[in-house]
């Protein structure tokens, strides 16, 4: 009798479990193949389109380095027309295609002739890379894009009468062909582009990357106008690709003026001032500004207080005038004979050589600004009686202990004369009548001020100066007759001693109007110390010796 032993529960399979291993594994491998050819196909078709990319995006760069108005050169009608009976594009609709675009030839080729060296290829290009093999098709059509909105970035279409301000362009269309049974339908993959370029001799390639030139404005210039004058209209202007032009000024505009759309400025200012303005002007593609200053004046006014010059004596004299806008032209009338005003800057200017009662004139002056603002005043015009004794420039000559006797001359005035002096040498006098006489008892040199006025009480003065000589006795010697005068420099310390001679020993110095930071030793005369004040001073030395007997000498000391 023989005996079996039952297997265990985890020994051994069945038949059951055998079968289904083996279908569960055959739907893996199933599955596992599909994907793997799934991969194969997409690698394949990913590998395909980045070179068609290359091809394409290299034919782009081609047609942007080109002249748009070169395109269409060598492509002859009947090759262009045959383009769009040729094999099919997948992803290319030759009715669309027609649709907004007009296929462009080369105009010069006779009807019927085979494209001649086009720039532009017009057969398709095959172009074998590594494995596969592509095929490049150039299609040129021209089209127009609206000017008028670009902002809104329109499509290039067929020109129509609707658009108003057309741009030519031409379109290039590139498709890139290749095989792949697997990954495409047909057999057959693609990948199209296009580009557009200006059809203008001198417009640039459109370039979607490039930033569109702005508005060009005209700058106006500086404007000057009068407070409540209403201004001139001004017309802004630009230059732009793409009209229409908006217009706005943001800041700076002078109260009262105003900008509208069209760039028209006007109104009338209201509040005098210095501006600077900014207006910005807009088209359809961008904007662009400009600054200038705008000034509004006060209107032009003049305010002239009376005048009195010298006879004989020359004239320039601004007349003042606040506000207006320039230029300004001048007038006047009542100007003493020999004065004339300057017509552009009013400036009165001559000689007057008025006499008699002519000597006190009436004047009217007119300023009329640009803006034809007109303002007047009036005012008298002195001219002073002049006076010589016996004139202002060559010192008198006179002797101590010597009788003199001269007179003092005066013209120029109306009616009669009077003289005085109130500081002659010792010894003279002057009469009402301008006579002068008498001995001079001292030395050495003085400067007299003569006085005059004539019957309508108009009064000038002259200084003279005297020089008296000493043959003997007290006399200054330094400074010198002849060239009495001082000139020094502010801030530079100096030392100047005054000298004396004839009388009696010791001497005693004193002085009167000295420029600020000198000073005098009374015993020495010596005159130390730094001018601080820069100006003309009238100095008077006075010596006295030990039996009282005096000498003076008075001179100009200038500080620079």
């Amino acid at each position: 009798m023989k005996l079996y032993r039952s297997p265990r529960g985890d020994e051994g399979f069945s038949l059951v479990e055998t079968l289904t291993s083996l279908a569960i594994m055959g739907v893996v491998m199933t599955a596992l193949t599909t994907f793997f050819v799934s991969t194969t196909n997409t690698i394949n078709k990913q590998r395909g389109l980045q070179m068609a990319i290359r091809l394409a995006s290299d034919a782009v760069e081609q047609v942007k380095s080109l002249p748009g108005s070169t395109l269409p050169i060598g492509r002859s009608l009947s090759d262009v027309t045959a383009q769009l009976t040729a094999d099919p594009i997948p992803g290319l609709d030759v009715n669309q295609l027609k649709a907004s675009m007009n296929l462009v030839s080369d105009a010069t080729l006779p009807l019927g002739s085979a494209s001649l060296d086009p720039v532009l290829p017009v057969q398709p290009e095959v172009m074998p890379v590594n494995d596969a093999t592509f095929t490049r098709h150039w299609f040129l059509g021209s089209c127009v894009v609206d000017a008028t909105k670009l902002l809104n970035n329109p499509a290039c279409v067929l020109p129509t009468p609707a658009i108003p301000n057309p741009l030519a362009y031409y379109r290039v269309v590139i498709a890139v062909t290749w095989q792949n049974t697997r990954a495409c339908a047909g057999g057959v993959c693609s990948f199209i582009t296009d580009t557009l370029v200006a059809a203008s001799t001198t417009d640039p390639v459109f370039n979607p990357s490039v930033t569109v030139a702005p508005p060009l404005p005209d700058n106006p210039g500086n404007q000057a106008s009068d407070i409540g004058v209403p201004i001139v209209p001004l017309t802004l202007t630009a230059t732009s690709s793409y009209p229409p032009l908006t217009w706005s000024a943001p800041e700076g505009l002078p109260p009262g003026i105003t900008i509208n759309d069209a760039g028209l400025v006007s109104g009338t200012p209201t509040t005098a001032g210095t501006y600077v303005v900014r207006v910005v002007v807009k088209d359809n593609a961008s904007t662009n500004d400009a600054s200038f200053n705008w000034v509004v004046n006060l209107l032009p006014k003049l305010t002239v207080p009376d005048q009195t010059f010298d006879a004989g004596s020359a004239v320039a004299y601004q007349v003042p005038l606040t506000g207006g806008t320039a230029p300004v032209a001048w007038t006047a009338t009542g100007l003493p004979a020999g004065l004339t005003i300057d017509p552009a800057t009013g400036v009165i200017k001559g000689t007057s050589t008025a006499t008699g009662a002519a000597a006190i004139a009436n004047v009217t002056v007119t300023a009329k600004d640009s803006l034809k603002q007109t303002a007047t005043a009036a005012f008298k015009w002195n001219t002073k009686v002049a006076v010589q004794y016996p004139n202002a420039t060559t010192p008198i000559a006179l002797t101590k202990g010597t009788a003199y006797s001269g007179s003092v001359t005066a013209f120029g005035g109306t009616g009669s004369y009077t003289y005085s002096s109130p500081y002659l040498p010792p010894g003279l006098s002057m009469s009402t009548a301008g006579l002068v006489t008498g001995t001079v008892t001292s030395g050495t040199r003085y400067l007299i001020t003569v006085n005059v006025k004539d019957s309508n009480g108009v009064t000038n003065s002259t200084v003279v100066p005297v020089n008296v000589t000493v043959p003997t006795g007290l006399r200054i010697t330094t400074p010198a007759l002849t060239a009495p005068d001082k000139t020094n420099p502010k801030g530079t310390a100096l030392t100047y001693t005054v000298v004396a001679t004839g009388g009696t020993a010791p001497y005693t110095w004193a002085v009167a109007n000295l420029p600020a930071g000198l000073a005098l030793n009374t015993s020495t005369g010596a005159i130390t110390g730094t001018p601080t004040t820069a100006g003309t001073s009238v100095v008077n030395l006075t010596v006295t010796d030990k039996t009282g007997a005096t000498s003076a000498f008075a001179f100009v000391w200038t500080i620079t």
